[in-house]
Formats: C-alpha cells, structure tokens, sequence
C-alpha cells in the first residue's frame, strides 16, 4: 500500500505541469470566397485525436497540450487547412472552397458514399433541414416540389392518409410501382395495408408515415435503374436513400437538440357552394331530398312550392316535424358543408442526444407527434424512439448498430369516401338549407338510433362517431454492421437488419347504421403483420495508381439473402347483441374469417468495379444474379448489369475561368429485373364469397364448408420482368458554382411484363399469371441552383426543377388492346392499361358526337343522346410536366425560404365535383337557374346533316340531367393544372454567445405555413387527391377529405 501511494504521488507530480501546461485555443473558421461562417468544420491537433467541431456561427474551442504544433481544419467540399499553433491563443482561419468535390459526396446503392462528380447517373438529395419545421411530418409530402422526376399524389386531406410515390412515371403493368425505400442500409416496408379498399373505406397510412423527419440527416434519390441497380429487383423503380442522424461531428463532444411544433389545419380546396336556392327539386321543397333544386331563398311560401305544409303530411326538418298548414323556415345555412370540418391541430415533440465523430459516436432521440385530424373523431399519433452507436474496437475492427421503436396510433370513421353510408357520401348530400349544426350535436335520437332526415342513410356524424376505426401499429426496425480492415486496401463487412410490424385494427359498425346489412351492427378485427428479414456481405478492395498513375480503382463484391413474411388475419361479425361492446364476440353471425399468409425469399449476389482517372474521368460497372422464390426453378435465376461512366471535362482540358468552373458528362445503361408475387406459379386453394362491396358473405358460413380450387391457375413458366434504362446527362458550374445545372435524358423499357390474363370459363379458371406487354418511359429532368447574393450577412439562394415524363404501353398481348389495372372501380370508370396510351388512362362512357365533334342532342329532350359509347379513353392522369422553385433569402440572423410549384396537365375525375353540380349544390349550378338553357351541341336532321341545338331546357335539367351525375362521363372529367404556393417558413436564429451563455449552442424560431394558395383555373375542387393514394390508379377523386391548408411554429434549441 505504502508503494502504491507513492507510485500515485509520482503520478500526481507529474500530471499537474502537464495539465498546467495546456492551453485553449480559440477562434472563428470562415470561407475564403464570402467570409461566411462555416459550421461543423472538424478541427483536430494533427496527428492526434484531439479534436472538435466549429459551432452554428463558425467558432471553435480546443484544449491542446503544450507539444502541440499544428491544428488541422478539415470540411467537406474544402480544401484541408494546417495551421501552426505558435503562442498565441486565437487562431481564425478561411478555408478555400474545392471545386474538385463538386460540393458534396452522396449515398448511393448499398450505402456506398461517393464523390458526386464520380457518378454516372442523375441523383438529388434533400436535406434535413429542407424537411422539418414545414407544416407536415409525412416525409413523402415534405418533399413535394423539391425533387425533379418525382411524382407524389396524397390520398386526402384526412389524418393519416396515405401518400403515392413514383420516380420516372410507372414501370409495371400490375406490380408495385413504389419506390424501394432504404434506411441506413437496410430495405424496409412502406406499404400500404387495406382493410377496406380506400376506394370506398378509411384510408389507412402507407409505412414511411412513420419515420421522423427529425431523426434524418439526409434523403438521397436514385432515379433510375443505373443509380439502384445494386439493390437488386426490389429497386427496379429506384430508392429513396434515407440517412439517420448519427453523431455530433466533434470527438467526446455531446449535443443537445429539444425540438416542439404546434400548428393548425384547415380545409383548402373545396368547391365554392351556391346559397341562392335550399332543399327540393324542380323549384319544389322536399324534406327527404338530397337536392338543393328546391325554391329560391326569400320566395313566397305556398302549397305548390311546398313551403305550407301540404295536408296528410308531416315533414322532418332540421329537428323539426312540422304540421299540415304549417310554414316551413327556409333559411340559406352557407357554411353548413365547410362547418362539418374540423380545425386540425398538431403537436410534434422531439428530444435528440448526439456525441462522437463518424467512426466513435452514439445516438439516442424520442419523439412523439399527434394531429386530430379535419374530420370528427380523426387522429393520428406516432411515437418513436431511437438509439444507434458505433465504436471502432480497433484500428480495424467496427462495429455500429442501431434500433428504432414506432408505435402509431390511427383513429377515424369506418368510412370516408364514395359508400353508401360513408361519411362523406352523406356530407355532400346536404342541401344548402339543412341546419347541420342541428345534426351535429343531436346525431343521435334519445334511444341511441339515427337523426337524419333522409331515409336509409346515416347522419354524417352518427357515422363519425358512433362508427369507428382503429389502427394500433407497433414496428421496430434495427441493424448491426462489422467492419473489419483486414489490410489497408481490404475491407470485410456484415449489415444485417431486420423490419417488422403488426398492425391491429378494429372496425366497429354500430346498430343502426345503415353501413352493416340490416342495420344490425357490425365488427371486424384485422391484424397485418409483416417482417423483413436482409442480410448483405461485402467485401470492399481499393487500389490507388493501378498500372498507371492516377488510374483508381475499388471493387466491390457482395452477397445478399432477403426473406419477407406477410400475413393478415381477419374475422367479421355481423348483428351486434349488445350496443357499445366492440368485442367480436358480440356478434351473432360471423360472416368472414380468413388467413392470408406468404413468404418469400430471394437470393443475391453483386458487384461493382469503379475506376477514376486523375479525379476526372470514371467508369463503373455492376452486375448482380438473383434467385427468387416467386419464380419457377427454371426460370428463378437471373442476370442483370449496369454500366456508367462520367467526364468532368473541366478539369481534363484544365479550363481555368472565372466563369466557367466545372464541366462534366455522364451517361449510364442499366437492365433490372423484377419477380412475381408470392404462389403464383403454384395451384393454392381459396375460401369463396358472394356478394359485393355493400355486403357479402364469405365461406366456411356456419355449416357449410366454402373452401376450392384458386379461380387462378398456375403459371409454370413465369419469368421475370425486366426494365432497360438509357441515361445521359451533364453538370455545368459557372462562377465558381455559384450558378450549376444538372440535366438528365432517359428512356427507359420494361417487357415480359407480369399479368393476370383473363382465361375462359371452359377452362374452370378465371385467370393465369403470365408474361406480356412493353412499357415506356421517356423523359428529361432539369436542376438549377444559384447564389445571386452572398456576403457576410445576406444571402440568396435559388433552387429550381423541371421534370416530364412521357408514357406509352407499347404492345399488351396478340388480341387484347386493353385491360383494368388491378383495384376497385366504380361507375364505368375504369384506369387501364391501354394499347398505344400513357400508363393509367381511364376509361368510361361517352356522348354520341357528330363527324365534326360536337356533341349530339336529343331532339325530343333537348339532353344529350342517351346512347353511350362505352369503352372510350375519357381522362389521362399523367402530367405534361411539373415544375418547382426554392428561394432562400438569409438577411444575418434571419432566414426566409418559399417555394412554389406547377403541374402542368393531368386530369382528374373529381366526384365531389359531379356530385355537388348534380344535386345544385355547386355555385355554378344557380347562375340564371330560372332562365332556359340550352346545351352545347347539334341536332342531326333527317338527311344525315347536323344543326345548332336551341331546345331550351330547366336549369335543373340542365345541369342534372345534361351533365349528369356520378357515372362514367366524360363530364366529371376535369384538367388539373395547378400552380401552388407549397411551403413558406421564416425562421430567426439566436446563439448562446448572444445570450452569454455556454449552455445553449443554438436557438432558433420557425412560423410556417403550406400549402397557402392553389390556382387550377380548370378544376372546382383541389386536383391534387387520388383517392387510392398509395398504388397504381391515379387520377380518381372519389369524394376524398379536402386538402388543408397549414399554419404553426416551432421552436429548437441546441445544447
């Protein structure tokens, strides 16, 4: 003890000079072109690992020991910087800007990281603070307008809803067309999980509605096959690279970040509403109408116009039963629709705790946002909790992982669009004089049944809240990575990740309503559950100046096993005995119980050959082979490769300019292959069902056994379907980049396209998967950025975006011109695959036209001939092409950014349009009502020639007989040309020095608003809805939630 004590004395004399001996040094890092601060500039004492990162305002603080010399400054997309610390205590340093980086490296397939200028293929990458503070935590909708060639269309306004993704237009006929989303590495779900077809029923989130946008550092596009080529067949529509925060950029440095937003929706973009003319038809009151075809407010009441109450008669009006000889108040409710909406509020919270450099670092964040939704009883909650570390174990051994935690929390009507008892099917039913209010807060009769005034169908807040559904969503997502250096040019690693969820939901119809047969009551319990299983091997080999100097090279190879299990459970009951009690045991007759299980695999082996000359000329090539379980034996293995090269031009030829600073050409060829659905190439077994969507029933029924043969036989020679791209591109600097252009041509083919084809009756079978049918895209995808002003404390930056993309079905199959896209139509509406047409055109009924074109009239009725022609392309869902700008204005403290966008073209077949317009609701509808009309047309004579239409006709006939109702005319057609004011945020940022505090780094105060204007000079409702969402048909609005519009702030601190 006696030696130890004088071993720690020794010690204790000997570390105290040299803690005296240290010293901190202090100072600002700047860029040498505008004297701009620059944040998180690593700055180390070389040749050790002392170090640190410069703050939000460029300043930095380092302990450094009295040996020391020299201080490195190191920041991507500089110049490295070496500075000799001499005796004083300041050091400031500028750091010149390298034009070589091309400013940036980015993420690409199998989470390589690259140099931008090395790629042969066109990507953009989102950052995130291009994602937070904007009004939406859905990441999908976060980056609308931002990205050229992208495509994203929501569901509805509703909380929750889904969202649909497509990266240069649709490549598949009947499968996914979604992007493959990756998260740090590792493939994952964003699927979207139906209980009801959301055609018709609640409208469910797709998975990335999980994510926190708080938690992502970044989100890298790859376009097209040649950029994901490398993910295999699960990529052939690109990927959506995600990066997850990781670290705080400085060794031993620990940062803080509490974030919370608060913010308010309102409905944007409903049709404007008429308020001249209340309930009835023909200018007559009718107390059960859906119509408002009734007398013009202020008119005389009397027995003809139906206002006095006709003998023998006792009308219910809002709440009211009136008798013979009474007068009915006919009072205009003008908001009454508007009113049945809801403000929306969100709250978003999140908590972020970061420490370490790139290799040492570890992580932790939680999260919790929730928004009560537009419509009554509508919610959205998620919960997320993360932790990742990574410690390199030796100087060639790391190790890293990570965990994620989400539980999201769905809440809403069983209901919302086109359905008998929906929701909203039973809101556009009101005429402009009902009191809804009224009906709002007496939706319920004192027995507990049904307030409404028309027969059959449900008060819009009966169905609201005493009909429910629910979504209870746990998912965790993880992954652990080995690295391990076995020489200086070798590396060896393991990713291994895992995804899965179960999602439990609850449909409850309660007794009554007229949404379960008999009004009865109903109950469904669906559980989805889904794991993802990915592991990948690989094997990483750099060589510098290979045979020559400067010539480059690194090789990758790897292997990859993927495994997804799905399953749905599912049982239904109907005819509740008890009202209010939600357990399926409640029910007295269950009428579908069933099991969907699959499970698939696939087999992966890659690899990719890069080499770079002198840093401006590059070549890479992939290949990959697949094995998929979907597949036949025979046809289960297949090929497919990708090659890009790229030239910066600039630097070869050594142009030196003061304005042009960088020149380069790319271009890429890329084939990817794509599997079947799972159990197509086996015969399986199925339970039966009879009826439709209003009701049915499904077997096993009590006794009686229902289950036989699949309708759909087996395809043994199914092969893959393939998709070729061809890309060139160029990147142009000018001005020391200040001003860049990115361009992008592609034409990209898929073939041997797998489909179900119809097969005979004889056959005993319905279908059978097979190969047919070619499809392409073509197109050109525009970036622009640009510094018009950058000094010391004002700065403005300009992004904008330019993307079109033509679409054609080249052939289908020998005899078929055309076929349904898989899903749930309605009214002769039908988006198809259509021989010679862009992807997804729809297809309905038309009037009869002349040779000329005009359309033909009755001449008995002064309608249009009531002799449809069927099968006609009445709409087209693509868009010309779309367009979107960011400016970003930063006055010192002060940072302003807006962003605005165009789509240019599409159509949409609106039925909130149509039905409005059909029962009088919409404003136009009451222009010159009592005045006769006369349709747009000609009249055909008996010798064949045609005349000008002047058969006047009721206003009510003309604008619910001529154009009619729901159905499939062309009438409900409408072009969606739109320019919208997307984000707008201002944000005012204060440093700690400021409040003279060490504590806080950073604090920095956001409003926001989106979505604050549309025009679409074409269109009365919001064009940008697909009812679907997530999935292959587009362009169909079939009485979705209105879009809103959102305003809040938020408020981050960095510690």
């Amino acid at each position: 003890m006696k030696k130890l004590l004088q071993s720690l004395f020794v010690a204790m004399l000997f570390a105290i000079p040299a803690i005296a001996q240290q010293r901190t040094i202090t100072g600002t890092v700047t860029g040498k072109e505008d004297g701009l601060p620059l944040p998180g500039v690593t700055v180390k004492v070389k040749g050790t690992s002392t170090g640190t990162s410069a703050a939000a305002d460029g300043k930095f603080s380092i302990k450094v020991p009295a040996n020391a010399k020299e201080l490195e400054f190191l920041s991507l997309g500089y110049i490295p910087h070496i500075r000799a610390i001499g005796s004083g205590n300041v050091i400031n340093v500028s750091l010149s800007a390298d034009s070589k980086q091309l400013g940036e490296v980015v993420v690409t397939a199998m989470g390589v990281v690259k140099s931008k200028r090395s790629l042969g293929y066109a990507t953009q990458t989102i950052k995130n603070d291009q994602l937070v503070d904007r009004g939406d935590g859905n990441i999908l909708n976060a980056l609308q307008g931002k990205v050229a060639g992208v495509e994203i269309t929501g569901a509805s306004g509703s909380a929750g809803a889904s969202t649909n993704i497509v990266l240069r237009g649709m490549s598949s006929f009947s499968g996914s067309n979604q992007p493959l989303f990756v998260v740090d590495g590792i493939p994952i779900s964003n699927d979207l999980d139906q209980t009801v077809s959301t055609l018709y029923g609640n409208q469910p989130a797709n998975r990335a509605l999980d994510l926190d946008p708080n938690n992502i550092e970044s989100i890298n596009i790859l376009q097209g096959p040649g950029a994901a080529a490398l993910y295999g067949s699960r990529a052939s529509n690109g990927a959506v690279v995600i990066t997850t925060k990781k670290g705080s950029g400085g060794i031993g440095k620990l940062s803080i970040a509490l974030n919370s937003a608060y913010g308010v929706q309102n409905v944007y973009g409903f049709p404007k509403l008429q308020n001249e003319y209340g309930q009835g038809a023909s200018g007559l009151f009718n107390g059960i109408s859906t119509n408002s075809l009734g007398p013009k407010f202020g008119t005389v009441p009397t027995l003809a116009n139906g206002l006095i109450v006709a003998p023998g008669t006792s009308p219910y009006v809002n709440g009211v039963t009136y008798k013979p000889g009474d007068v009915i108040p006919y009072t205009n409710f003008a908001n009454n629709i508007n009113d049945f909406f809801s403000q929306g509020h969100t709250w978003d919270n999140n908590l972020s705790i970061n420490s370490g450099d790139a290799k040492n670092y570890y992580s932790f964040s939680i999260g919790n946002s929730s928004t009560s939704g537009i419509l009554p009883t509508s919610e959205f909650k998620k919960t997320n909790a993360a932790f990742s570390a990574s410690s390199a174990l030796s100087d060639k051994l790391t190790i890293s992982g990570s965990i994620n935690y989400f539980n999201t929390l769905q809440n809403g009507a069983t209901t919302q669009g086109n359905g008998a008892g929906s929701t909203i099917f039973g809101l556009y039913g009101v005429t402009r004089s009902t009191d809804l209010d009224y009906y709002k807060n007496n939706y319920a009769r004192p027995d507990g049944s049904n307030n409404w005034y028309i027969p059959g169908r449900d008060n819009p807040f009966y169905a609201a809240n005493e009909n429910t559904f629910t979504s209870n969503l746990t998912r965790f997502l993880g992954n652990v990575n080995v690295g391990y250096d076995v020489f200086d040019w070798l590396n060896v690693s393991y990713r291994l990740g895992l995804d899965t969820y179960t999602d439990r939901r609850k449909r409850y119809i309660t007794i009554g309503s007229t949404q379960a047969t008999g009004s009865a009551g109903a109950i469904q319990d669906d559980t989805f559950y889904r794991n993802e299983l990915n592991g990948d091997l690989i094997v990483t080999a750099k060589k510098k100046n290979l045979f020559t100097d400067g010539l480059n090279m690194t090789a990758l190879l790897g292997q990859n096993i993927n495994q997804r299990i799905y399953q749905n459970v599912s049982a239904s009951g109907l005819g509740l005995a008890i009202p209010g009690f939600t357990n399926i045991s409640n029910s007295t007759n269950f009428t579908n119980t069933s099991e969907f299980d699959t499970k698939r695999r696939l087999l992966g082996y890659y690899t990719q050959l890069s080499f770079g000359y002198n840093n401006y000329l590059f070549l890479e090539a992939t290949g990959r082979i697949d094995q998929s379980s979907t597949l036949p034996v025979n046809n289960n293995t297949y090929f497919y490769p990708s090659v890009s090269s790229s030239f910066v031009f600039s630097d070869a030829f050594d142009i030196k300019s003061d304005v042009f600073s960088l020149g380069k050409i790319r271009a890429s060829i890329a084939k990817v292959g794509r599997d079947a659905t799972p159990y197509q190439i086996q015969n399986t077994y199925q339970n039966g069902t009879f009826g439709n969507n209003t009701a049915s029933v499904s077997f096993p029924f009590g006794p009686i056994a229902g289950f036989g043969a699949n309708n759909q036989i087996a395809a043994p020679d199914l092969k893959p379907e393939f998709t070729t791209s061809y890309e060139v591109g160029a990147n142009l600097g000018f001005f020391k980049d200040r001003l860049t252009f990115d361009a992008t041509f592609y034409s990209q083919g898929s073939k041997n396209q797998i489909v179900d084809v119809a097969l005979p009756a004889s056959s005993g079978y319905t279908s059978q998967t097979t190969n047919i049918g070619q499809l392409r895209n073509r197109g050109v995808e525009l970036m622009v950025n640009g510094s018009a002003v950058r000094t010391k404390n004002v700065s403005w930056d300009i992004s904008a975006n330019f993307s079109k993309n033509d679409s054609k079905v080249i052939y289908i199959a020998p005899g078929v011109t055309s076929f349904q896209i898989a899903g749930s139509v309605f009214g002769g509406i039908i988006p198809s695959i259509y021989e010679g047409q862009p992807f997804g055109v729809i297809v309905g009924s038309k009037y009869q036209r002349s040779p000329s074109g005009e359309l033909i009239v009755d001449p008995n009725t002064g309608l249009y001939n009531s002799s449809l022609t069927p099968n006609q392309i009445i709409a087209n869902p693509n868009r010309q092409w779309t367009a979107g700008m960011t400016n970003t204005v930063r006055f010192k403290n002060f940072t302003f950014s807006g962003l605005v966008d165009f789509k240019k073209g599409g159509d949409i077949v609106s039925w909130t349009a149509s039905t409005l317009r059909a029962n009088g609701s919409l404003e136009v509808t009451a222009v010159d009502r009592e005045q006769p009309h006369i349709l747009p047309g000609v009249i055909q004579n008996s010798d064949g020639t045609f005349r000008q239409n002047n058969i006047q006709i009721p206003g009510q006939s003309y604008w619910n007989g001529g154009f009619g109702g729901i159905g499939g005319g062309e009438f409900n057609v409408f072009d969606a040309t739109t320019f919208r004011i997307r984000e707008i945020t201002l944000s005012y940022d204060l440093a700690g020095s400021v409040l003279k505090t060490k504590a806080i780094k950073n604090i920095r105060l956001t409003v926001y608003g989106r979505n604050l204007y549309y025009y679409a000079p074409n269109s009365p409702v919001d064009p940008e809805l697909s009812t679907q969402g997530a999935g292959n048909i587009r362009g169909l609005e079939l009485q979705s939630a209105p879009n809103t519009r959102n305003f809040g702030a938020s408020l981050r601190v960095t510690f």
